[in-house]
């Protein structure tokens, strides 16, 4: 069960690339179960897949097109269960912004049903 946990999170990094730098969702389509649940530590609840894709569409339209970079790394997976940290740079002028966040999924039959989160934003660096 290790392995497969340890193959989705993998995916699902590759996904979550692919959805924010690239507006390509098939893969979250792909992971995420049509009901899934995605909370954040400030209390930000989107209820089903389809909130969650409307939810980055939003955000990727609030950057005004400038191109996001992502860097994750897969922590752990045991069971059902895996965490990934993250740091997302948004090369926005004048000066990028970068955010960091950590979160934990659970899956089944290798679908994300719930996910929990928290990001941060923190000091860009000049060569973002």
């Amino acid at each position: 069960m290790t392995e497969d946990v340890d193959r989705f999170a993998r995916e699902y990094i590759e996904a979550q690339k692919a959805a924010w730098e690239r507006s390509d969702f098939s893969g979250l389509m792909a992971l995420e179960h049509d009901a899934v649940v995605f909370q954040n530590i400030n209390g930000t609840v989107f209820d089903g897949r389809d909130a969650h894709l409307k939810a980055i569409e939003g955000m990727r339209d609030s950057f005004d097109g400038a191109p996001i970079t992502q860097d994750w790394q897969y922590l752990l997976g045991s069971g059902d269960v895996f965490s990934l940290a993250y740091t997302w740079t948004i090369h926005s002028a004048p000066q990028p912004v970068q955010i960091a966040g950590i979160l934990v999924g659970r899956i089944s039959d290798h679908k994300l049903l719930e996910e929990w989160g928290a990001n941060y934003p923190i000091a860009a660096r000049a060569d973002g």
